[in-house]
């Protein structure tokens, strides 16, 4: 850093004088780490309507909860006193728990919500999934998609704040790890950034979708099982790798990357909704196909394994999850700790077929476009 003057800018990119930002860093006193928790917490109850000037009418009353798994129709199937069990990979949470993911209680009210659309526009374009028993019909496949891709899109957005929140976490500490922190700020911010932009890409597509009434824009894999699943989940994202782990997709390509969205439903039975931008060899599709061709028995066990690997929004059975053996609650341990990366890497933990979560059997699956409701 010799070659840096004080009224220079600061190597570390914050667009500070050097004077003002990393001029003797390591000798200035250490933050509290609690104060870039408590940032995270405030990013991540941002208030603001997706669908607001988007051609999908006026927003109408407060910003609300929404929740990418409904309440009503699904978590109350397989919530216990109210409360479900996830997986938490906030801040505060691994912070307290030295770095380990953990699981715990939530309340259906708090489970799997976002601020990311007024009360007018989540009950106008939300009402055939929450209001409507899920058939795999193309406009509740649409709907679910731009839901679960909004909140997708909204974590990204928050996000964005990581690393001006993180910025002088390296204060007290030698040159060095100053480096290496901001460096990996660098790399956080970039890949966040890429992401949000692919996911702006299909955001744009899924709303001049619903403005058209163009359902064919998706297709979709339903699955139906004999009854209720102990288990519900609600994700969207850019697969790298098929369901064995094999290349779908360059992230270093200039080429915008395609989402796959998935969702569960609670009825009588439960119906798992595989969904992709309707393209040939869409990786969505491949993914679904390869689930597909699994024996029936093994595919409730498949889809359980690949939420928990891929997403954040897994909620189970409280009574389900406490009688799972040792060896069923390592893999599902094993699986969303491999998912919690800041770095963004691809998740490399396995698909156990050969383990048995004793789940209902398929009774069918049939593909959904926009111009059928099934075949």
């Amino acid at each position: 850093m010799k070659g840096i003057g004080r009224n220079d800018l600061c190597w570390c990119g914050s667009g500070k004088k050097y004077k003002k930002c990393h001029l003797d860093r390591a000798l200035q006193e250490s933050g509290n780490a609690w104060d870039a928790v408590e940032a995270n917490k405030k990013a991540f109850h941002e208030k603001r309507c997706f669908a607001r000037d988007a051609g999908l009418g006026s927003c109408e009353g407060k910003i609300i909860k929404a929740h990418t798994v409904s309440r009503g129709p699904n978590l109350t199937k397989i919530a216990k006193n109210g409360k479900v069990v996830r997986y938490n990979a906030n801040p505060a949470e691994l912070t307290k728990n030295g770095g380990k993911l953990t699981a715990s209680e939530v309340g259906i009210g708090d489970a799997s919500v976002f601020y990311g659309f007024c009360a007018g526009h989540d009950r106008r374009l939300f009402s055939c999934i929450e209001n409507e028993p899920f058939i795999g019909r193309p406009d509740q496949c649409l709907t679910v998609a731009y839901r679960t891709l909004s909140r997708e899109f909204y974590g990204k957005h928050a996000g964005s704040h990581l690393r001006e929140t993180l910025r002088n976490a390296d204060r007290g500490k030698p040159l060095v790890e100053q480096i290496k922190l901001q460096n990996l700020l660098e790399l956080i911010d970039q890949g966040n950034e890429l992401a949000k932009k692919d996911l702006q890409n299909t955001h744009s597509k899924l709303t001049q979708a619903l403005i058209d009434g163009r359902a064919d824009v998706l297709r979709s894999m339903v699955i139906e099982f004999e009854r209720t699943l102990p288990f519900m989940f609600a994700g969207a994202w850019s697969p790298f790798t098929d369901f064995f782990g094999h290349n779908l997709q360059n992230g270093y390509s200039d080429e915008p990357l395609e989402q796959i969205f998935i969702s569960s439903f609670a009825g009588t039975a439960s119906q798992i909704c595989i969904s992709w931008m309707d393209q040939t060899d869409a990786p969505g599709q491949v993914i679904a196909d390869q689930i597909c061709k699994l024996p029936l028995a093994q595919q409730a066990s498949a889809c359980l394994q690949f939420a928990v690997k891929h997403v954040e929004n897994v909620f189970y059975d409280p009574a389900w999850f406490a009688a799972l053996s040792s060896e069923q609650r390592k893999q599902l341990d094993l699986l969303a700790a491999s998912g919690v990366d800041i770095k963004g890497s691809v998740p490399s933990a396995v698909v156990r077929l050969d383990l048995d979560f004793e789940l209902p059997m398929v009774t069918r699956a049939f593909v959904v476009s926009g111009d059928n409701n099934g075949d």
